[in-house]
């Protein structure tokens, strides 16, 4: 039995690296314009279960592991009762949440020493490809608009909408700068110094000054709220001198990011406009406030089960939400939007008991996905929903150890 545990372990943690670094560096496969791309972790499911039920992981632990599959049956139950059996692209939602549940499950399995090992050259190399992608060597940018989902914002690149220069945003192998500043969100909270090494520090101010390249006014906001939490209710981790050393480096790195995107403030940036106010009036946040309007008047219509997934009224009126929060209350109603909040707020409340240090990465890597629910779709995107569920595994392996 042991020999077989280990060799689960085994076999688990290098899928689990080899899922990670696909899912970073590769775009998902497209089989066809009206069907929705594949991606790594959807090939690798029916192993994910395979080495689960081998090992059964952390099932009985938590009923958190539970939650995922009681929400996917919720999901079925909504398409049922609105009428929407026959609507293919609706069941990709039941299996989302299955498969939210499952990769937890997977990676709470894992080596993560391993994992500790692996993660600095993959990082190193994403901090390189975007290098590579801001200074366009290699017309490697041509690669990130065909196969990376890159569109108009590889298009757009460093131009405005008459293909003048303008202000560059990062968008990386995400094929959305927003996208792209929740992952790098991600490795500077990854790399955050809890213990005060140098090393640690200028790979945190490192991902930091890849975030603000994406120009990205969310990831003001993620880093207000992390800076917020981190002063609030863990302050003693550093000494005022660290505290200090941290806050230049985080102006520095802003002013940087600033001084490249807009190529030695030749043009007005873009993340800029959230400090100065003007954000509030750009196009941009007016067509969010229309969306999020339209939506909320109608999930009044149904403000108990909501419409369902029903994604091909998003498609026919090509709708956005960028606001995770509504668009669950619209699809879901109130009895959905509970089991999505539990979500986020079940591992804030686990990790967050007896404010311990060990779990500072954790509770900000909720936070982080909390704040940028307000303007975008995190769960929606799989790298980032991939990310998610590798850290709180991390986190819950550690929770139940420690006991």
């Amino acid at each position: 039995m042991i020999i077989n545990n280990l060799t689960t372990t085994n076999l688990s943690t290098y899928l689990g690296v080899i899922v990670l670094s696909l899912a970073v560096f590769f775009p998902a496969l497209s089989l066809g314009e009206s069907l929705p791309t594949i991606h790594v972790l959807d090939f690798c499911f029916p192993v994910f279960l395979f080495l689960i039920v081998q090992k059964k992981g952390l099932l009985s632990k938590s009923w958190y592991f539970i939650l995922p599959f009681i929400f996917g049956m919720y999901v079925l139950f909504t398409i049922l009762i609105q009428g929407h059996s026959t609507m293919r692209h609706d069941y990709f939602e039941l299996y989302k949440w299955f498969k939210y549940g499952v990769t937890i499950l997977f990676f709470t399995q894992v080596n993560f020493q391993f994992f500790k090992r692996v993660i600095p050259y993959l990082v190193g190399i994403l901090f390189l490809v975007n290098t590579l992608h801001f200074f366009d060597v290699f017309k490697i940018n041509e690669l990130l608009e065909k196969y990376y989902n890159g569109g108009i914002h590889i298009q757009f690149f460093g131009k405005n909408s008459l293909g003048e220069p303008a202000v560059k945003r990062l968008v990386g192998t995400m094929g959305n700068p927003n996208i792209n500043a929740i992952l790098f969100g991600m490795t500077s909270i990854y790399f955050l110094p809890v213990t005060f090494h140098y090393r640690k520090v200028a790979l945190f101010l490192m991902s930091l000054l890849f975030m603000f390249l994406c120009q990205s006014r969310t990831s003001l906001l993620i880093l207000a709220a992390m800076l917020f939490a981190i002063l609030f209710f863990y302050s003693r981790i550093w000494t005022k001198k660290q505290w200090f050393i941290l806050l230049l480096g985080i102006v520095l790195s802003f002013i940087l990011a600033w001084m490249l995107t807009t190529s030695f403030f030749k043009y007005t940036s873009y993340s800029n406009s959230l400090l100065d106010g003007s954000a509030i009036n750009s196009g941009s946040a007016r067509g969010r406030f229309e969306t999020w309007k339209l939506l909320f008047s109608q999930i009044l219509e149904y403000p108990i089960f909501g419409h369902g997934p029903y994604k091909i009224y998003f498609y026919a009126n090509q709708l956005y939400s960028e606001n995770e929060y509504i668009l669950m209350l619209w699809r879901y109603g109130i009895v959905g939007f509970f089991f999505y909040i539990t979500i986020y707020l079940i591992p804030f409340r686990d990790f967050f008991r007896g404010r311990r240090p060990e779990f500072i990465q954790v509770l900000l890597l909720v936070i982080l996905m909390m704040v940028s629910a307000l303007t975008n779709n995190p769960l929606t995107e799989r790298n980032i929903e991939l990310l998610f569920c590798i850290g709180l595994a991390w986190g819950y392996q550690r929770y139940f150890e420690k006991g």
